[in-house]
């Protein structure tokens, strides 16, 4: 823990077209959110040209936030498996940057996300929106998916550590 008592905390909804990311500070465990948004790339650069990209953005948000802990969503299941190849071929570059960095890494499945934020396990996106939409005041309509995912992440993982320190 920082001296100040506040601790930065990265969200990621991985990908490698878009990686949804959100900021927040957590500080006598009240969440107050920084900034959010998407690590977009572009679709017609080689694959490892991507991943490389996903690597400097990501290494700029950890140095620019100082970035204490990462929750990050755990890959659970995927229709399409050459996807999910290459979504946990993204998602280890995301893992092993916030490991070189020595951020805390958090996982959390799609069922604990949507658990933690709407009480419903198999809740739909429009639920998670409506809850990310309620606890933020942001207009979620206006971002893409993988951002709104973020911040549920994020929502989450701050109410992990509430229950953590809880039970500690």
């Amino acid at each position: 823990m920082k001296k100040n008592n506040y601790q930065t905390l990265l969200a990621i909804d991985p990908g490698f077209d878009r990686i949804g990311y959100a900021i927040g500070i957590n500080q006598n465990n009240h969440l107050t959110i920084k900034t959010y948004g998407l690590i977009q790339t572009n679709k017609t650069d080689d694959l490892f040209v991507r991943f490389q990209q996903i690597k400097k953005e990501l290494i700029h948000l950890i140095k620019q936030y100082q970035i204490d802990e990462c929750a990050i969503e755990s890959l659970f299941f995927f229709k399409n498996h050459k996807t999910a190849l290459i979504v946990s071929e993204a998602r280890g570059v995301i893992i092993s940057c916030l490991l070189d960095f020595n951020v805390t890494i958090n996982q959390y499945t799609p069922l604990q996300i949507k658990q933690a934020l709407t009480g419903y396990g198999r809740a739909d996106k429009k639920a998670i929106k409506k809850m990310v939409n309620l606890l933020t005041k942001i207009e979620v309509s206006k971002l893409q998916d993988d951002t709104v995912d973020a911040l549920a992440i994020l929502f989450t993982h701050q109410q992990a550590r509430k229950l953590k320190k809880f039970y500690d």
